[in-house]
C-alpha cells in the first residue's frame, strides 16, 4: 500500500495532538516571563526525550533554551531543517501572544518532518529550537550570535494572530532604556538647588510625540516613564524611560534611531542633566520566502476560503533569522474571533479547543510545505532562487 506524504504528516501530528494539547494548556495556565520559562522548557524537553529524541539544554548561555536533534536513518547528507518553539509569556496578561501554541506547533512540525524522512528514507537533519525570551531580549538573536543556527538550510515557525499569512513583513524594532541623572533638592524650600531628572523625562516624551509629525506612516515610536521620581516634594535626581522604535526596513531603523537619540540628548541639555542610553538587540524585519509563503497560503485558503491578511505591525526576533536563512514565519488565525494579540481576550482564546484545532491544521499545512522541499527538487531550486534574489535586493528599499 502506498501512503502519501500528506497522510504521513497528518498521521504523525494527529497521533501527538492529545499530548500537545496537554502541553499547551500546562504552559498557558502557568505563564512564565522571558528567561524564567523553566517549567515550560522542562515539560517540552521531557516530552521530546520521552519520545526518544536527543535534547541539548542550556544553549548559548540561555538556561531555558534547548535544541532537539534528529538525523535521518538514511544519513545526514540531505537538507538541514529547523523549527522554532517559543514559550515565554507577557507581563500581566499571560499568553496573550499564544506562545503556548507556538511551542506545540514547533513540536508538531518536528514530529511530522522526522516521520516523513523516516518513512520515505530521505536523508537529512531536523532540529527543534527551543527559543526563550522572544518578548524581551530576543533569545533567537543570542542563539544566532552564538552560531546555534549555523548550517541550517531552512527555518520555519508558526504564530497565531487574526487571519493567516505566508508573507508577513514585520517591523524592525529597537528597544532602549534612557536614564537621566540630576540632583535632588527640596521642591519647596530650595528647588533652584536641584536638577530635575523627572522634567528631563517629560521633555523627552513630549518631544518624541512632536517628532511623530515628521515620521513615515509605517514608523512607530512608543514608550513609558518607569521612574519619574519618588516624592512630590523632592526634585527627582533620577528618572528612567523604556522606549521602542519601529520601522519597516533595517536601513530605516538607523535613521530613526539617530533622530531619537538626539531627542533624548536634547532633553538632558535642556534640564542640565546627564543621561545614559542602553540599547537592546534590534529585531530586524521578517522576510518570508515568497515561494514557501505562496504554497502555505494556497493550502490555508483551501481550508478557510478567505484571502490572506496583509496587515503590518509587530516585531519578532525571527526576523533576524529570516535575514540570513531561507525561512517562513507562517501566521495562522487563532480562533476566528478576530481579537488582537497582546490582549486579555487573546489570552483566553489561546487555550480554547478551536485554537488548538487551528494550530494543528497550521502545523500540517507548514509540514506539507517542508515536505515539498524534501521530495521536489525543482520546487527547492525555486525556493533557493527566491532567497538569493531577495539577498541581492536587500538594502535597496526606500
Amino acid at each position: 500500500m502506498i501512503i502519501s506524504v500528506d497522510n504521513i504528516i497528518a498521521s504523525a501530528i494527529d497521533e501527538a495532538s492529545s499530548d500537545l494539547r496537554k502541553l499547551s494548556l500546562t504552559i498557558h495556565d502557568n505563564p512564565e516571563l522571558a528567561l524564567e520559562e523553566k517549567a515550560a522548557c522542562q515539560i517540552l524537553v521531557d516530552y521530546l526525550e520521552t519520545s526518544g529524541f536527543e535534547v541539548q539544554r542550556n544553549i548559548a548561555g540561555l538556561s531555558t533554551a534547548f535544541v532537539c536533534t534528529y538525523v535521518s536513518s538514511a544519513g545526514a547528507h540531505g537538507l538541514n531543517i529547523g523549527f522554532c518553539s517559543e514559550y515565554d509569556a507577557l507581563p500581566g496578561i499571560g499568553h496573550g501572544c499564544g506562545h503556548n501554541l507556538i511551542a506545540i506547533s514547533g513540536i508538531a512540525l518536528f514530529l511530522a518532518t522526522t516521520r516523513v524522512m523516516d518513512k520515505c528514507r530521505i536523508p537529512g537533519t531536523v532540529k527543534l529550537y527551543g527559543t526563550p525570551a522572544e518578548e524581551a531580549i530576543g533569545g533567537k538573536i543570542t542563539m544566532l550570535d552564538h552560531g546555534v543556527f549555523d548550517g541550517t538550510d531552512l527555518l520555519m515557525m508558526l504564530h497565531p494572530t487574526a487571519g493567516y499569512s505566508g508573507a508577513w513583513h514585520s517591523q524592525c524594532c529597537l528597544s532602549m532604556k534612557i536614564e537621566y541623572f540630576g540632583k535632588a533638592s527640596h521642591a519647596a524650600m530650595a528647588p533652584w538647588d536641584g536638577i530635575n531628572a523627572g522634567t528631563a523625562a517629560n521633555i523627552a516624551m513630549l518631544s518624541m510625540g512632536a517628532l511623530r509629525e515628521q515620521l513615515k506612516p509605517d514608523w512607530r515610536t512608543h514608550g513609558i516613564i518607569t521612574n519619574g521620581g519618588q516624592a512630590a516634594n523632592v526634585i527627582p535626581e533620577y528618572s528612567c524611560i523604556e522606549y521602542t522604535i519601529r520601522t519597516s526596513w533595517a536601513s530605516e531603523l538607523d535613521i530613526l534611531r539617530e533622530r531619537t537619540l538626539r531627542v533624548f540628548e536634547a532633553a538632558a541639555l535642556a534640564t542640565g542633566c546627564t543621561h545614559k542610553v542602553t540599547e537592546e538587540f534590534a529585531y530586524l524585519d521578517n522576510q518570508d520566502n515568497p515561494v514557501l509563503g505562496q504554497l502555505y497560503e494556497e493550502i490555508m485558503e483551501g481550508e478557510y476560503h478567505l484571502p490572506p491578511e496583509r496587515g503590518v505591525g509587530g516585531s519578532t526576533d525571527f526576523g533576524n533569522l529570516s535575514q540570513r536563512f531561507i525561512s517562513l514565519h507562517g501566521m495562522f488565525d487563532l480562533a476566528g474571533t478576530r481579537v488582537a494579540n497582546h490582549t486579555v481576550e487573546f489570552t483566553k482564546d489561546a487555550r480554547s479547543v478551536e485554537a488548538h484545532r487551528r494550530t494543528i491544521f497550521a502545523a500540517k499545512t507548514a509540514a506539507r510545505v517542508v515536505a515539498r522541499c524534501l521530495v521536489d527538487e525543482g520546487f527547492w531550486k525555486q525556493v533557493k532562487r527566491a532567497h538569493e534574489e531577495r539577498q541581492r535586493n536587500n538594502g535597496h528599499h526606500k
